[in-house]
């Protein structure tokens, strides 16, 4: 009978001591406190596509891999250029609401097509 009550006292301490230790241990990780954080960079003001930047075509379409031309007066024409072709941006301008970027004397692309190189 001794026996049992010695060995219920040990494991009652022993479960008291391992409750306080939870606590002690939730209470260090509260008191921690995280680093600060460093600046966020600026984005550009105008991110837009401006005359004179270097252009990379991109595509949606990866069965396709080609980009639709357009005329000076936003409409398609029979013509396509490939994926991952660079152009300098000879100029850009808004026609029926479709802003496009000129590439050559008489070939333009829609800026949704192509990304700043």
């Amino acid at each position: 009978m001794m026996n049992v009550k010695g060995f219920v006292k040990v494991v009652s301490s022993v479960v008291v001591g391992m409750s306080l230790m939870g606590v002690a241990s939730t209470a260090q990780a509260a008191s921690f406190e995280a680093p600060k954080l460093g600046i966020a960079q600026e984005m550009p003001t105008n991110p837009s596509i401006q005359k004179g930047e270097k252009i990379f075509v991109t595509i949606k379409d990866t069965k396709k891999q080609t980009v639709a031309v357009y005329n000076k007066d936003a409409k398609k024409t029979s013509k396509t250029v490939k994926m991952g072709s660079t152009f300098t941006a000879k100029d850009v301008k808004k026609v029926h609401g479709k802003k496009i970027v000129k590439i050559n004397k008489s070939q333009w692309l829609s800026t949704k097509d192509v990304v700043k190189d």
